[in-house]
């Protein structure tokens, strides 16, 4: 980070061999990628499990279960934790990586008079301290949080892990809310969750060779070293076709909207059209 700072203000002597000529190139850094946990060192925030968690400082305040929030955007059935139970929030609603809220709230944070009201505000604005990549030079760096990026290495891990958990009626729940009730748990028969896993593993066969590692059989494999490139595969590739029938029409149908923005955000570039 010292090095880029220096050569930012200073500039980077280039000799062109093909002109014979030395010329000086300016640093620019657009993107600072990491995952989720690995960014909050360069950003300063809290990370997606605090209130106010997300890097690209979107505004959506999580929802606190036990010690952790959870960017919900729909207030739970039956919920009233104080300071976690305002209304459903629509996704038009977030604010975009442009706000000047982001500098407003770090103001506010480096100016607390004492440790209490620092942590009231580390609390509310998700900020932790100011970030190193504001020691860079602003006309060769974009702002934050316009610079920072999400993890959507992660994402389909999660993602896939959280759909998993809800088929197969795992997740945490508590009395009397029970998943042989769940109309989406259609892989809590065990007969089912197999013959499912094995239609995985036979399509593999046809996924060519470029694709890398090839998704095993989930009713084996899923708690021995499942991979996040086989969950993507898997979920994200496979899984529409082969939950078709499966899954009630309802959640498959859900399911593919999903699937249709995963990937979206995992081309190159999106077209107007796409959105």
């Amino acid at each position: 980070m010292h090095h880029l700072s220096a050569l930012q203000k200073e500039g980077l002597r280039i000799w062109d061999a093909h002109i014979d000529c030395v010329f000086t190139s300016n640093l620019y850094l657009i993107y600072v990628t990491a995952d989720g946990p690995g960014l909050v060192y360069f950003d300063r925030m809290v990370g997606h499990s605090g209130k106010n968690g997300c890097c690209l400082y979107c505004g959506l305040l999580g929802r606190r279960k036990g010690t952790h929030y959870y960017p919900a955007l729909l207030l739970p059935n039956n919920y009233n934790i104080p300071g976690s139970n305002h209304p459903d929030v629509s996704i038009y609603d977030l604010l975009n990586a442009a706000s000047p809220e982001y500098a407003a709230n770090l103001e506010k944070l480096v100016a607390a008079p004492n440790q209490t009201q620092y942590e009231k505000l580390h609390t509310k604005t998700g900020l932790t301290k100011p970030s190193l990549l504001l020691g860079l030079s602003p006309c060769h760096t974009l702002r934050i949080p316009q610079c920072l990026t999400p993890d959507t290495m992660h994402l389909a891990q999660l993602l896939s892990d959280l759909l998993l958990s809800l088929w197969r009626g795992t997740i945490d729940h508590t009395a009397p809310d029970h998943p042989s009730t769940w109309p989406w748990a259609v892989f809590w028969d065990v007969n089912t969750w197999q013959a499912h896993g094995a239609a995985v593993a036979a399509a593999a066969q046809y996924l060519p060779g470029s694709f890398d590692r090839k998704p095993q059989n989930p009713a084996e494999k899923i708690n021995t070293g499942y991979k996040t490139w086989e969950f993507q595969m898997y979920i994200f590739g496979l899984g529409p076709a082969l939950l078709y029938s499966i899954l009630p029409q309802l959640y498959w149908l859900n399911y593919c909207r999903l699937i249709r923005g995963f990937r979206l955000i995992s081309q190159h570039s999106i077209s107007t059209t796409d959105l």
